[in-house]
């Protein structure tokens, strides 16, 4: 089983992006839009409940307004929500909540971070994986996701040592104190849409199709788990180093699904009269 380094990003669910993530490829013909990123660092706390003053001058210039704002607990580690940023200062060195802060830290000098909304409890995300071509052993393959080992089982939840969704501040609509962490179990669905021929051994990738580029997955939160809030602090990681298997004119129906792809093959009755293939 070879494996490589990938690149992994997270996207929203848009028309847009379910038209590329549906593609043989996974590239399609615009560029994914609404990739969700990582929270952004902007200083540490000098005071403040409404107008929060920053110790490091111009920091908060990294931060939007409609953000969250967060302090991270110097001794959980936790993120803990303070409010919405309404506005940003000039020169970046106070900001102003939306509403007294829900929660600020004990002393000065806590990091301060902001993130846009992420996810709510009915909210379903993609996963992009990049292919990588550069480290498939055999000219004209390439290496795609061997998606068997992300689930518990078949049809399982996430397998935790791979990809992980984690709740980092704590529950609430919104509350502001910080807790230990807590993995939310979430669905894993592949959403490519192979390009086949003829029965269950065609080549999913013919002469004059394209090589797949992006692998895309659509993740959804167990719908028995309602702690997702809007106003929660979520962190979501993946492995960027994993199983895969090589891709090439040669790959079989079977292969891919046992590969843990959603995939069945349109097969084309091309036989003598009578007879099935």
């Amino acid at each position: 089983m070879p494996s490589y380094s990938s690149e992994v990003k997270y996207y929203r669910i848009n028309a847009n992006n379910t038209a590329i993530a549906t593609t043989n490829d996974g590239t399609g013909s615009t560029a994914p839009t609404e990739e969700i990123t990582a929270p952004v660092s902007g200083g540490t706390y000098s005071s403040g409940t409404i107008t929060i003053t920053n110790q490091t001058a111009g920091a908060f210039s990294a931060f939007s307004v409609n953000q969250y704002l967060y302090y991270i607990d110097s001794t959980t580690g936790a993120y803990v929500l303070m409010g919405q940023i309404a506005s940003i200062g000039s020169p970046a060195t106070t900001l102003t909540l939306t509403a007294t802060a829900l929660a600020t830290p004990a002393s000065a000098g806590a990091s301060l971070v902001a993130s846009f909304f992420l996810i709510t409890n009915t909210e379903s995300l993609y996963l992009r994986v990049a292919c990588s071509t550069t480290e498939a052993t055999v000219p004209g393959t390439t290496l795609i996701p061997d998606f068997s080992a992300w689930r518990t089982s078949v049809n399982g939840t996430n397998n935790t040592s791979i990809t992980n969704l984690e709740r980092i501040s704590n529950v609430g609509v919104p509350v502001s104190t910080a807790s230990p962490t807590e993995s939310i179990p979430f669905t894993i669905q592949t959403m490519n849409v192979f390009t086949t021929g003829r029965g269950n051994t065609a080549s999913f990738w013919p002469a004059g199709t394209s090589l797949p580029s992006y692998m895309w997955i659509k993740i959804t939160p167990a719908s028995s788990n309602n702690n997702l809030s809007s106003k929660t602090m979520y962190r979501f990681t993946t492995q960027e180093s994993f199983n895969g298997i090589q891709v090439g004119n040669n790959t079989s129906l079977a292969t891919l699904q046992g590969a843990g792809y959603n995939v069945s093959a349109t097969i084309s009755n091309t036989a003598t009269p009578g007879g099935t293939n």
